[in-house]
């Protein structure tokens, strides 16, 4: 977990080191620069500093990027409900560019089910001196993996 992790009203250690230990030091994971801000109770708050990889040749982030914000935020999410899971699908709403320093994704679980836990997420970009805004919105199906299954 990096630093600069809070606690919040449904963050909780046994979620945060669910996500700690699988996700955070994972390659893509790790080489995007994820940031855990709070997990827990089907929920989930992440960002992502942006860099000059990330953008397209607008100077926009990349719809990728976006894209794989939303689902780990999504998935995040699912498993602090559900414990071991994969995306099974997801579909992504953009709805401005992503431009600003930092994007942040919020993510709730809709409802858990035991094959299925559907997830929102909602990703803004958060500029310097303004107040962020919202550039995309996701919905995704995941999976929860039953063990040695």
């Amino acid at each position: 977990m990096r630093k600069g992790t809070t606690m919040n009203a449904y963050s909780n250690a046994a979620s945060e080191a669910l996500l700690r230990d699988v996700s955070l030091s994972n390659g893509f994971n790790a080489w995007l620069d994820v940031e855990l801000i709070a997990a827990g109770n089907g929920q989930v708050d992440i960002a992502l500093p942006v860099r000059a990889e990330l953008l397209q040749h607008h100077g926009f982030v990349h719809g990728g990027v976006v894209g794989a914000l939303a689902d780990i935020a999504c998935s995040w999410a699912a498993a602090t409900a559900a414990g071991d899971i994969v995306t099974s699908s997801y579909t992504l709403q953009f709805l401005a560019p992503a431009q600003a320093p930092r994007l942040r994704a919020t993510a709730s679980v809709v409802k858990a089910g035991k094959r299925q836990v559907t997830v929102e997420a909602k990703i803004y970009a958060e500029p310097d001196n303004a107040a962020p805004k919202l550039v995309a919105l996701a919905l995704a199906s995941i999976a929860p993996i039953s063990p040695g299954g």
